[in-house]
């Protein structure tokens, strides 16, 4: 397979959409959404752009004839690390997807899946936005993708067993971590918990069972390795975990804050 699925972070990226109208749209507000700097290079421009241009200063329209002006293209391209080709017309595409492809830039071809570098999936978030999923045909089917995915989305919704054992995880993992430093014998745990939880749900027990359970396989692992921790204790500590963890966010942002004498996010 010469693709594979990643989770990229684009605050701070640049993103070069070359089509003003409905494809180009969609792909600029996108990748705007997820905090690109966006420019969209056309002879016209959808409303939706316009009054979206209008509202944020890190998107902008670029008025250029691609076909006409090679320079001014060039300049563009350099400036991105993404080119997103979605014109009506094949010899501009043509012309973009060269000039992007001889600077090794990541390029989404909206026109042509067969030469497209960079796919825009269909997505969704579950467990309330805790977990992402995105799926894709490879250009194939759209809609047997967007279908794919709203009956993962609806599958996923109605597993309790997914749901309780969300509910335990995200309570288990800073405390399991508190506890066993290292990540190579805290898994054997993760494993031996996600166990105990779906015994739990057999039973047809619930949240304070699973993480009564979770202690327990806490405390049977923290102590071959010669933490010595109650169950009551861990049960506390597991209660006391209010809300998931978060990311701490983009790298550079957290550098450019310690690089300005303020202190990263906690």
């Amino acid at each position: 397979m010469a693709k594979i699925p990643l989770w990229l972070e684009m605050k701070g990226r640049r993103v070069l959409v070359v089509g003003g109208g409905r494809v180009g749209a969609r792909r600029a507000l996108y990748f705007r959404s997820a905090g690109a700097e966006v420019r969209v290079v056309g002879l016209d421009f959808s409303r939706e752009l316009i009054d979206a241009a209008r509202r944020d200063d890190r998107l902008k329209l670029v008025s250029l004839n691609v076909l006409e002006d090679a320079r001014g293209l060039e300049e563009l391209v350099e400036w991105a690390d993404i080119v997103v080709v979605a014109t009506s017309s094949p010899a501009a595409n043509e012309k973009v997807w060269a000039i992007a492809s001889a600077r090794r830039k990541w390029v989404n071809d909206a026109t042509d899946a067969s030469r497209t570098e960079i796919v825009v999936p269909y997505r969704a978030a579950v467990l309330d936005d805790a977990v992402e999923i995105a799926v894709t045909s490879l250009g194939k089917s759209g809609v047997v993708a967007r279908n794919i995915r709203d009956i993962a989305v609806e599958c996923i919704e109605e597993n309790s067993m997914i749901k309780l054992l969300y509910q335990v995880m995200w309570r288990v993992k800073p405390v399991l971590k508190t506890l066993i430093k290292d990540g190579r014998l805290r898994f054997p745990a993760y494993l031996s918990i996600e166990e105990a939880v779906k015994e739990v749900l057999r039973k047809g027990q619930g949240l304070n069972d699973a993480l009564k359970a979770a202690a327990e396989k806490i405390v049977e692992h923290a102590s071959r390795h010669g933490i010595v921790v109650n169950r009551d204790e861990v049960l506390d500590a597991l209660m006391s975990v209010k809300e998931p963890v978060k990311p701490l966010g983009n790298p550079r942002e957290q550098e450019a804050r310690r690089g300005e004498g303020g202190q990263p996010p906690p």
